[in-house]
């Protein structure tokens, strides 16, 4: 995995060139701990309808959230990720990062503060884009902007215009998700396509700034590869779907 190294121990950062230069196998629990350490803090963008059960995929990683309760799980209903928000630093102290956001795993653009929280820290889960627009439209028409247009998206298409580009929305404008009260027409759910600049801004961001990307239409693989990386077991709940669709 391509990781760029940042404000870490020397010592960490050292021991994970050793493990890209040389032939130890990739599940090696030094190397694996050295990464974990070294990409410390996360910045997980949550592109919407890519998979909350992420979240919890993350948080059980070694070490991440060692004060969490027992048993504790995103479960998107009582235990969304805007209600652990304010304990984040208490239960995960040092493990994620939030800046310029309300919550570690909202759907807050992150242009604002790429270069400050997420270059180097970046994981993401992404989804068939047609695939993520029709899941979302089943979900009470998420990120729509309700009270840019005072209603409702009339079908499908007209939803899809206005959601479609959602990630590169995040990776490039800054802002909150578009949607219900507090409606900010910067990422998912404004009126504004995004741009040839900004397709290529994402990209390039997404090649050089992401430690992780997984692919939903491959969770169980994208899942196993995340714990080969940065460590830790596989756990049932990694594989529990939160929201259907």
């Amino acid at each position: 995995s391509h990781i760029q190294l940042r404000s870490r121990s020397s010592s960490f950062a050292e021991l994970v060139d050793a493990c890209q230069l040389s032939e130890v196998p990739l599940a090696s629990t030094p190397c694996q701990v050295a990464r974990l350490q070294v990409v410390r803090p996360v910045a997980w963008i949550h592109v919407p309808k890519c998979g909350t059960a992420f979240g919890n995929a993350l948080m059980y990683l070694p070490g991440m959230c060692p004060f969490l309760p027992p048993g504790y799980l995103l479960d998107g209903q009582q235990h969304e990720p805007a209600f652990v928000g304010h304990k984040t630093d208490l239960w995960c102290p040092g493990s994620f990062s939030y800046e310029g956001r309300r919550d570690f795993g909202d759907h807050y653009g992150v242009g604002g503060v790429y270069k400050s929280s997420v270059e180097g820290h970046g994981f993401i889960m992404l989804r068939q884009p047609e695939q993520r627009i029709i899941s979302a439209w089943f979900h009470d028409q998420k990120s729509w902007p309700f009270d840019y247009f005072g209603r409702p998206a009339k079908n499908l298409l007209e939803y899809a215009h206005i959601v479609s580009g959602c990630a590169v929305k995040m990776f490039t404008r800054k802002g909150r998700n578009g949607c219900c009260v507090d409606y900010d027409p910067a990422v998912c759910g404004s009126p504004e396509p995004a741009t040839t600049v900004e397709v290529t801004l994402a990209k390039q961001r997404l090649r050089s700034g992401f430690v992780f990307v997984g692919i939903t239409d491959e969770w169980d693989l994208s899942i196993c590869l995340l714990h080969a990386i940065f460590g830790g077991s596989c756990l049932a709940t990694d594989f529990e779907v939160v929201r259907l669709g």
